[in-house]
């Protein structure tokens, strides 16, 4: 009995000594594997997930913190600390699990789909590690076959979001004590899972650097393969009136959407994905805290990727995110500068302020002169009225009856009528050059105010939006004096508001896309370099959105890098986008002189004659006067030489 005894006991002790063995080997493969895969992966801090012991845990640790990995222990019993970990989105972080702890919480795991789905970003590095696969087999089996695993890993990973772009990878000994790697993913939410081999008998004491572990371009090209998944897409027509279909250049309409579409078909022919499409009559704002049109779509996540280009506003990142700005519209105000003769008195413009003082200096040192030659000589007959009407004649181009008697009289007369001349050339000149000038009075926003234009708007959602947004004071005062008062009249369509900046002294803010659309179809070369622009509500970069969270997004983003790189996004950009015509003649055609432009004319001749009515007046109330004073002192003398 003792010598059974003393053989039983013998025989445990050996029994737990190979045990501990076992352990003592496991955690030193986990550890040098986990450091190898994590140092390939340039991962800066680990989260590991085990039932590991206290020592185990030491000894992880220092291995990592050997290759410079922070590290933190959630411990398996305490799943509620899964909801505490809060990956890095900007460095690249690992999440290693231990899954062969038979114990409860890590079977348990994997039916946390909630808390999983918030740590499958692309930037944090899954590794999975599986001591056996808990799969039934018989003795003479040989090792365990990628059938078996991915069997196993549909069942565990059936809820969870394990996308192209995530990394998850799976590890488990086999027969040799050597490591057997396969990535995880699926290519949509539904779709099988994918099980990639990327490294076979692989001995960690062997790559000391990981170099086997890095993934060969050929496993990366193959996660593009969405295998026709149909993506459920929305984009928005918001004048379906006008809508022939995406690939329609004449049309201006809803621009943001079919330009932006391109793109969107070169990534269905990248990724192998179809389009389930919901077309809607908007993009959508937010009001009392809900979207509508598209946006109202991705807030109840009904679709995952809208197939157009919207406004990255800020209010949408609640909802949707932006990988690329894809297109760029910009919203001017297209005017033609009022003649210079309608915002000014272009009569005074010729000659400065001092040259009309010393025109007017001139007229007066001629009168004095020729009055001093009157007081000097007798005979002469300019007195100092016929002098004044003759200076002021004589700067007028107009003559005299009036001969002068002495010759120092006519040389001074001759004088001033040579430097009239050259003046009044001077000012006709001038004259001239000025009908046909543009004035320069509209130079922001607040000189339209200001100015007798009229203003409309182009018919666009986002049009009525950023106007009523703007806190420019020089465009909520525009907004407020010649837009709002109109009502719906103020939103026109390019063809009328362009059509009535040709025709009227109008001011039309729009699209330039749509705007030089119209101006190279219905104005002259000559025409278009008169028109000018101004900058009233600058509009944010149109870029696709994605749903809040996607696990494509970040596939999606760099196919869409990629489209830039290589041209597509510029090539297409040159399609849709229409550039500003240029001014090829500017010296070509004439403007006529109307009415207005000689108002300051008729206004002269009105106060010229109504001068002349009240002189004539005035003398025939003096002379009457006169010879009623004159008629009276006549009979006054009568009355004594009778007496």
């Amino acid at each position: 009995m003792n010598v059974n005894r003393t053989v039983l006991l013998l025989g445990f002790t050996v029994f737990l000594g190979r045990c501990c063995a076992m352990l003592d080997t496991w955690n030193q493969n986990v550890s040098a594997l986990a450091v190898n895969y994590f140092t390939a992966k340039h991962v800066k801090s680990v989260t590991v997930i085990s039932c590991w012991e206290a020592e185990e845990r030491y000894d992880f640790f220092l291995a990592a913190t050997k290759k410079g990995l922070l590290v933190k222990f959630v411990d398996a019993t305490n799943i509620e600390a899964l909801i505490a970990i809060h990956p890095n989105r900007v460095s690249q972080a690992g999440l290693l699990i231990d899954a062969s702890c038979e114990i409860e919480p890590i079977s348990k795991l994997w039916q946390m789909d909630q808390i999983l789905n918030k740590l499958l970003y692309g930037n944090l590095h899954w590794l999975i590690v599986e001591k056996k696969l808990p799969v039934k087999r018989s003795i003479d089996s040989g090792p365990y076959s990628s059938d078996q695993l991915e069997l196993l890993y549909n069942q565990r990973l059936r809820a969870l979001d394990v996308m192209p772009y995530t990394n998850v990878v799976l590890a488990f000994l086999n027969v040799s004590d050597s490591w057997e790697l396969f990535e995880l993913y699926k290519a949509y939410r539904k779709a099988r899972l994918s099980v990639v081999n990327i490294a076979s008998n692989y001995l960690p004491a062997v790559d000391r650097y990981g170099s086997q572990l890095i993934v060969r371009r050929k496993l990366v090209d193959r996660r593009r393969n969405l295998q026709g998944f149909a993506m459920p897409c929305g984009t928005a027509t918001t004048s379906p009136e006008y809508f022939t279909g995406m690939d329609d250049r004449n049309d201006v309409h809803d621009l943001f959407t079919k330009a932006n579409f391109p793109f969107i078909r070169e990534l269905m022919y990248d990724l192998n994905f179809t389009l389930n499409m919901v077309q809607l009559d908007k993009v959508g704002y937010k009001q009392n805290g809900t979207f509508s049109g598209v946006m109202g779509k991705f807030q109840n996540r009904s679709i995952e990727l809208g197939c157009l280009g919207t406004l990255m506003r800020t209010e949408r990142l609640e909802v949707a995110d932006f990988m690329i700005v894809t297109l760029i519209i910009k919203s001017s105000i297209i005017f033609r500068q009022p003649p210079l003769s309608i915002v000014a008195n272009i009569f005074e413009l010729p000659f400065s302020v001092g040259v009309w003082a010393c025109c007017f200096a001139l007229m007066a040192i001629y009168w004095m002169t020729m009055i001093a030659i009157r007081q000097l000589t007798s005979g002469e007959r300019f007195g100092a009225i016929e002098s004044l009407v003759y200076i002021i004649g004589t700067m007028c181009q107009r003559g005299c009856d009036i001969v002068p008697q002495f010759n120092g009289t006519r040389l001074l007369m001759f004088s001033l009528q040579l430097t009239s001349f050259f003046i009044l050339t001077s000012y006709s000149a001038s004259i001239v050059a000025l009908l046909q000038s543009p004035s320069r009075a509209i130079a922001s926003v607040g000189d339209l105010v200001r100015s007798p234009l009229k203003a409309g708007v182009m018919d666009t959602s986002y049009g009525r939006v950023y106007y009523q947004e703007t806190q420019d004071p020089d465009v909520q005062e525009l907004y407020r004096k010649k837009i709002k008062p109109h009502g719906e009249k103020a939103f026109l369509e390019p063809n009328e508001g362009i059509g009535r900046v040709k025709q009227e002294m109008y001011a039309y803010e729009g699209e330039l896309n749509a705007a030089y659309k119209v101006i190279k179809e219905t104005f002259a070369p000559e025409e278009v370099c008169k028109l000018q622009e101004l900058e009233a509500i600058k509009l944010p970069p149109f870029g696709i959105p994605i749903v809040k969270g996607s696990k494509y997004r970040e596939l999606i983003r760099q196919r869409l890098m990629w489209q830039r790189e290589v041209g597509i996004i510029k090539r297409f950009n040159l399609i849709w986008i229409h550039q500003k015509p240029q001014c090829e003649n500017l010296n070509a055609g004439f403007s006529s002189v109307g009415v207005v432009e000689m108002r300051y004319l008729y206004l002269f001749l009105a106060v010229g004659f109504l001068v002349a009515l009240a002189t004539l007046l005035a003398e025939r109330s003096w002379w009457s006067g006169m010879a009623k004073k004159l008629k009276s002192r006549t009979a006054i003398i009568r009355r004594k030489n009778e007496a």
